[in-house]
């Protein structure tokens, strides 16, 4: 979630000159630890400006009984204070290196196979679908590191909900370590297939929706690179609320999936998860905690890409 494209349209003079261009931006791509660097200050930004909507959604969608944003926070800050926004932070924070490594991998990976090009940031004449499918397959490569690093993120987030008054975890590693010590290293696994279901269209969506509110700012003949930070800002929110709006049905099953008690799960499985989740509100069950969700989507996601952009930048 942490990508951004910037190209050299300016090359651009003709129809035929379009694919030339490409190749000639091929010429100088941008080397991996440069994209890892750049992910990095657009993961770090999206934690900190997204982290506390973060927290009351996890919290929202963690438990059945009906409930508000607005009610959760309000018991949140009774009961923890502002300090209790943050919790779970860490995992997020300490991640972000490794997830952006596949993701960034795996994105300019996916564009060079399907359109030759070498530079993430240069995709103004790669057709939609190729952006989108290259974003499906960075989603699906990154699971395996974004998978338990949620995990213990939520359980952190949701630790009050199933004990109120009392702290089950002193943190991150503590968290960790009791869930293996619990149900082995495959435990910090849960909710695996629901992440897997969530992330590529998830990914397909934002990396779609990041291009399509660039080309849309984009005067004709004109190059996306050129766009204002303003520019890059909305279109970074686009594309969050075009991702969030995919994914919320599947992520409120992999919350509920990893929240859960080791001791007394409520759910078998995701599909379990799936008809219960139903049973209780059927299709509006699936978009609770949608309020705090697209509430983050738009600025969290405008500051991670705005963050990428200007890193590659200066790394350049």
């Amino acid at each position: 979630m942490c990508s951004g494209s910037e190209s050299s349209g300016s090359d651009v003079h003709s129809v035929e000159q379009a694919g030339q261009a490409g190749c000639a931006e091929n010429q100088s791509p941008v080397a991996p630890w440069k994209q890892i660097v750049a992910g990095t200050v657009g993961g770090v930004c999206q934690v900190l400006v997204g982290h506390p909507f973060n927290t009351v959604k996890a919290r929202l969608q963690a438990v059945s009984a009906p409930s508000t944003g607005l009610a959760v926070l309000s018991m949140l800050l009774k009961q923890e204070g502002a300090r209790g926004l943050f919790k779970g932070m860490g995992p997020p924070l300490l991640g972000t290196s490794a997830i952006c490594a596949v993701l960034f991998h795996a994105n300019g990976a996916a564009l060079q196979a399907t359109a030759g090009i070498e530079d993430p940031r240069n995709t103004d004449a790669v057709p939609l679908h190729l952006v989108a499918v290259a974003g499906a397959a960075a989603g699906a490569a990154q699971v395996a590191v974004c998978s338990p690093l949620e995990l213990v993120m939520i359980r952190l987030q949701t630790q009050h909900v199933f004990s109120p008054g009392r702290s089950l975890y002193a943190g991150p590693i503590d968290c960790a370590l009791k869930i293996v010590q619990a149900g082995g290293a495959r435990a910090l696994y849960q909710g695996l297939p629901a992440t897997l279901l969530r992330d590529p269209p998830n990914y397909f969506s934002y990396f779609l929706g990041y291009e399509v509110a660039k080309r849309a700012q984009t005067p004709v003949g004109g190059s996306s690179k050129d766009l204002s930070a303003l520019q890059l800002l909305a279109a970074g929110g686009v594309a969050g609320i075009a991702a969030q709006l995919t994914q919320l049905p599947m992520d409120v099953v992999k919350t509920r999936m990893q929240s859960q008690p080791d001791a007394n799960p409520l759910y078998r499985s995701t599909w379990d998860c799936y008809k219960k989740t139903y049973a209780e509100g059927g299709l509006a069950a699936f978009y609770k905690g949608i309020g705090p969700v697209l509430a983050r989507a738009f600025p969290a996601n405008a500051v991670t890409f705005l963050g990428f952009e200007l890193a590659l930048e200066a790394l350049r």
